[in-house]
């Protein structure tokens, strides 16, 4: 699935038809169907917080809630170098913004408003969290772990963090 407007999909895409592998495509609002079809759900991450939850692209979230209420497994793809210590329960706080401008494709969608006026606010946000409880496993270099093993695999590959705290 993708999700506008980085469209980082079709190059995920691209990359997997070119290694044969067989995939689908579709847009985020079009997952209620296609997830019918679905076995299991792979995603990718920007980060892995200690507490096992998922930063990643916007639209995440809403996919790993949708497997899990339709009793999908969903495996999240890691390299180990991306757990981080913190914890973030929320999507708001520390998120990156995008460009508003860049969600809107036309002026006639909304009124002839620009993103900058006062009567029209648009909220790009790049990144959401997915909470651990959503998540079936995560697939790392080291092998795959549970969401609630991130603690235990970061103290172990940082011991010298594991013995301040």
């Amino acid at each position: 699935a993708d999700s506008r407007p980085l469209m980082e999909g079709k190059q995920l895409l691209d990359t997997l038809l070119e290694l044969g592998i067989p995939c689908g495509y579709i847009q985020l609002n079009a997952l209620t169907y296609a997830m019918q079809q679905v076995t299991k759900v792979f995603l990718g991450a920007s980060a892995l917080m200690s507490n096992g939850s998922i930063y990643g692209r916007v639209g995440t979230a809403a996919v790993a809630l949708l497997a899990k209420d339709r009793h999908i497994p969903v495996l999240v793809c890691c390299e180990s170098y991306k757990i981080s210590n913190k914890v973030q329960l929320e999507s708001i706080t520390q998120n990156e913004l995008g460009d508003p401008e860049a969600l809107l494709s036309s002026k006639g969608n909304h009124g002839g408003e620009s993103a900058a006026s006062p009567k029209f606010k648009v909220l790009n946000l790049l990144y959401d969290v997915t909470p651990s409880e959503f998540v079936s496993g995560i697939v790392t270099e080291l092998g795959i772990i549970p969401p609630t093993s991130v603690a235990v695999l970061l103290s172990e590959m940082n011991p010298q963090d594991a013995a301040v705290m």
